[in-house]
């Protein structure tokens, strides 16, 4: 008896399991059903790279020595022929004796010249006589010139300026542009090599232009052919991601660059910089930029489209739980849709 009850609960259980297991089937969703709607279709290039300013500009002193004193700070803005540094030469006792003795020798050269002119020399008659009298003031114009440098040079050296007539000598590095600071590289107290025609010295700091700064970046093969200059573009940059930056396309590489076995094409855009936002030099960054774009038109995701033979098909309902297979034309798409 207990070996029949046991045989019949068995059974029961996979009756049981048969019909759950048929419930389970039929109750199995069709096909998804995906509505055609109307909306926009946007197609975009990508484009990586960095922010960056347009130039930088490295500033040397033609004077080698030491710096002595640094006018600006980082990130300060400067103007064209404002202070930005003083170097002097090192000053040895053997630098200032010499030019000491130049002084003296260039006074002794004045006062003979003086008298050259001056008094009744015979070698003055004759020079007045063949060359004019002129040419006496020249000469000791000239030697009264030579002794005005040497002073020049000697105060130079001492205090590290000189009145030269109605202008002013001094060691001081004046900035060559317009600009920031954008890197400090030498302090007060460094050596400086000057820069010559055999090489560029020591560039202790370097201006660059940070309130028109530009995107540089790449973009694929595929996209360059579609760029146009004047293109607007979103621009995400990296530590900004809640911020909206714009920027132009400006420039595009007519040749193209190979990186990591893919071929790209350098592209430049100008950076609109939000009011109240500081973009610094060397942020990295991702534009997009718009290069086609389709209003009100009927969309659906490309997943759903199956392409054969150069034809475009989706699948449709057909009714009574059929389904037939119509082709249909498309147009723009962004990857999706």
């Amino acid at each position: 008896m207990k070996r029949l009850l046991w045989l019949l609960g068995v059974a029961v259980l996979i009756a049981s399991g048969f019909l759950w297991l048929r419930s389970q089937q039929g109750a199995r969703p069709g096909p998804a059903i995906v509505t055609v709607t109307r909306g926009t279709v946007v197609r975009k290039a990508t484009a990586v790279g960095r922010i960056e300013v347009p130039y930088e500009v490295p500033v040397n002193s033609l004077t080698g020595g030491i710096l002595t004193k640094l006018y600006v700070e980082l990130g300060e803005k400067v103007t064209v022929g404002q202070p930005l540094a003083e170097v002097r030469p090192v000053l040895t006792q053997q630098t200032l004796l010499q030019a000491e003795r130049e002084v003296e020798q260039a006074r002794i050269s004045e006062q003979a010249a003086r008298e050259y002119v001056d008094r009744d020399h015979p070698a003055a008659y004759l020079t007045r006589f063949f060359l004019g009298k002129n040419s006496l003031e020249r000469m000791y114009q000239t030697a009264e010139l030579t002794r005005e440098q040497a002073e020049e040079h000697l105060e130079l050296l001492r205090s590290g300026e000189a009145n030269a007539g109605d202008r002013q000598l001094d060691y001081l590095v004046r900035a060559p542009v317009n600009g920031h600071v954008l890197d400090v590289r030498f302090r007060e107290g460094s050596p400086i090599v000057p820069s010559s025609l055999y090489g560029t010295g020591s560039e202790f700091l370097v201006l660059a232009d940070l309130d028109h700064l530009v995107f540089r970046g790449t973009v694929d093969e595929i996209d360059a052919g579609r760029l146009k200059n004047g293109m607007q573009a979103r621009i995400t940059v990296g530590s900004l991601r809640d911020t909206a930056v714009t920027g132009e396309l400006v420039e595009i590489a007519l040749k193209s660059t190979l990186r990591d076995n893919a071929t790209v094409f350098r592209v430049l855009m100008a950076v609109e910089t939000p009011p109240g936002v500081r973009l610094r030099s060397g942020y990295s960054a991702v534009a997009e930029i718009e290069v086609d774009r389709r209003d009100d038109v009927l969309v659906l995701p490309e997943r759903v489209v199956a392409f054969r033979d150069g034809q475009a098909f989706v699948r449709v309902p057909a009714g009574n739980g059929q389904i037939s297979e119509k082709p249909v034309a498309t147009g723009l798409s962004d990857g999706l849709t």
